[in-house]
This record gives C-alpha cells, sequence and structure tokens, in this order.
C-alpha cells in the first residue's frame, strides 16, 4: 500500500474513533408522571395512545417508542378492566398475557422473575422474520407495564438491551 493510502487509512479509522463517543446514545429516565414506572432509554421516546384489540376487548394503551429502524426500544402500560383481573393470581395473568404475546411466534424463553418485589416475567420471543422480542412484564393490581425490546436474533445480548431491561422498575404513582 503506498504511503498517501496507509496516512488516508490511518486517518480515516483516526477520525472514525474519535467519532465514536458523539454517536454514543444519550440515555435518559423515562418517567411518566403519575404512571407507577421508570426505565432508562437511549434518547427521548415519542409517546403514543392506541386502542389494541386483545382477548378481553379494546385496552387503550400508550406507548413510549424510540426506533431505530431495526431496532426499538419501547415502554407501555395499560389498565385492564377490573372484572377481567379480579378473583385471579397475577401469575395467572401474566401466563395469559405471555400467551397472547407469543402468538403465531416462537417462545424461545420464559421466566418468571420479581420486578420491584413483584411478580413479573422475562420472555424472549423468536420471529419467523429474524427478530427476537424480549419482555419484561409486571402487573400491579389492574395495570400491566411491559418493556420490550425488539431486534435481530443475537442483538439482545448486547450492552444496551440490557441496560433498557434492567432498569425497568415500578415506582409511586
Amino acid at each position: 500500500m503506498p504511503s498517501a493510502l496507509r496516512v488516508a487509512a490511518l486517518l480515516a479509522v483516526v477520525t472514525v474513533s474519535l467519532a465514536a463517543p458523539a454517536l454514543a446514545q444519550d440515555w435518559i429516565e423515562h418517567k411518566p408522571d403519575g404512571v407507577g414506572y421508570r426505565v432508562e432509554m437511549p434518547g427521548t421516546p415519542k409517546i403514543t395512545s392506541q386502542d389494541v384489540p386483545t382477548a378481553v376487548g379494546t385496552i387503550k394503551t400508550t406507548i413510549a417508542t424510540i426506533d431505530r429502524t431495526a431496532i426499538a426500544y419501547m415502554a407501555s402500560h395499560n389498565d385492564y378492566p377490573p372484572q377481567v383481573v379480579a378473583g385471579r393470581q397475577p401469575e395467572e395473568v401474566l401466563d395469559g398475557i405471555v400467551r397472547g404475546q407469543v402468538g403465531q411466534h416462537t417462545l424461545r424463553e420464559e421466566q418468571k422473575v420479581t420486578i420491584s418485589q413483584r411478580p413479573a416475567r422475562h420472555v424472549v420471543i423468536d420471529t419467523a422474520q429474524g427478530q427476537v422480542i424480549v419482555i419484561r412484564a409486571v402487573l400491579v393490581e389492574t395495570r400491566l407495564f411491559q418493556v420490550l425490546y425488539v431486534g435481530p436474533k443475537g442483538s439482545e445480548a448486547g450492552a444496551d438491551p440490557k441496560r433498557f431491561l434492567e432498569s425497568f422498575a415500578l415506582v409511586e404513582r
């Protein structure tokens, strides 16, 4: 390689390595007022509310989303009608939610965990399109809280998805 090309290649490497910190994500704490959860997200999320059809009827769901084209970070909450959860243990409701989320996809992993001392689920779902969906869900009375990471299979092992998922906690409303 001629020396001019080596110098140009070296400058390109140095420029990219110097620019890397500027490209790093600015993580923020997303903690909606009066809702009851917090999570760290790699940027300021877009907030939407929509009616979502479920097995128990249409449920209004509020979602905070960071969309990075092939990767998405989402935090959501919704309230079930009291009669849907009345007389049922949170674990039973969470099991039904997991079954509904898996649908036609493949359940790779399901763990019974706790989030802020409450029964919760950590679920890894593989899609036929080569995506992975990682969900942490917890139910408090009639309110379901979830964080979801969606990306290419294998990406869930990265530092950013782990930081996002592990930062999820319940807080006082």
